[in-house]
């Protein structure tokens, strides 16, 4: 069954096509825009007509890369910022006006669920527990099993959300501590996904041009984050645009993602994490190829 999987995410619009079989996901093929939806929302609290035209073009042209390959279905989910907008049901409504497709809004609860199964690819873990961190736009989540299944805990601090109201720099700390509980397993293994992540890997590998297989499991340590963080801090926006592995599109987000990894592992007493390329959007197509919501 071959699906094309949509995730409207806070700074970007992302899109795989994948065959789902007995082997799993087979990837076809894969892009992400900058289309930035969350752009004001700190301000203004909705989704204004300009910012949103963006992602509908991107859409548009999805729509067409969907029929290009033969997709069957098209699964188009959106996260933080739809979800806390002011005018989400216009929002909506203008896109199936304009491209047909119908969004599924997430709750945290279904974003955790599908993040972690993409991570994971839902199979029996061996050796330790794993726990996803998922940095986002306009969220942080942290996803682990417990006895009776996945739990997450989640707060409105992004890598966009950061950028935009630099109130909250001075809080970072005290919301992050939020996520902390003691629910917790003893012990586990720190999984990576989002933006901010896998773009950390590719300034690390020093990546002239992104390479997901190379990206895929990179082990980031916390002196690396750090010695990462304290020289994009020290750059300019130009600089960091012409950064190895860092798109350009993201040069103005990058160093508030990396604030909130650096502090996250702090707070965990983790020296490393294990970058995942696989996320949400795998976990959409599992779910999908199952007949699952």
């Amino acid at each position: 069954m071959r699906i094309g999987a949509i995730d409207m995410g806070t700074n970007s619009t992302r899109l795989l096509i994948a065959d789902y079989s007995y082997q799993g996901v087979q990837e076809i093929y894969k892009d992400l825009r900058t289309t930035r939806i969350g752009e004001g929302m700190e301000k203004f609290r909705e989704i204004k007509p300009q910012v949103l035209q963006r992602t509908i073009d991107c859409l548009q042209e999805y729509q067409r890369k969907c029929a290009l390959y033969q997709v069957e279905t098209i699964r188009t989910v959106a996260t933080s910022a739809v979800r806390d907008a002011s005018n989400k049901v216009w929002v909506l409504e203008q896109i199936k006006e304009k491209t047909g497709l119908t969004v599924q809004v997430l709750t945290g609860t279904e974003e955790a669920k599908l993040s972690y199964l993409g991570a994971t690819g839902g199979e029996g873990v061996e050796g330790l527990p794993k726990m996803v961190v998922d940095i986002g736009g306009g969220s942080t989540e942290l996803i682990y099993p417990t006895p009776e299944g996945i739990e997450f805990k989640s707060v409105n601090l992004g890598a966009v959300r950061l950028k935009e109201n630099k109130d909250l720099k001075p809080r970072v700390q005290e919301i992050l501590k939020q996520l902390i509980t003691s629910q917790f397993p003893s012990n586990f293994t720190l999984i990576g996904v989002g933006g901010t992540i896998t773009t950390l890997a590719a300034i690390k590998l020093e990546l002239e041009t992104y390479d997901g297989e190379q990206v895929e499991g990179f082990k980031l340590t916390s002196p690396e984050i750090s010695q990462i963080y304290n020289q994009l801090i020290t750059m300019s926006l130009a600089q960091r645009k012409n950064l190895k592995g860092l798109q350009p599109e993201r040069a103005d987000i990058i160093t508030y993602g990396t604030l909130i990894l650096k502090e996250l592992l702090r707070m965990l007493d983790k020296d490393e994490i294990t970058v995942s390329e696989k996320d949400i959007l795998q976990g959409i197509i599992i779910t999908t190829a199952k007949g699952e919501s």
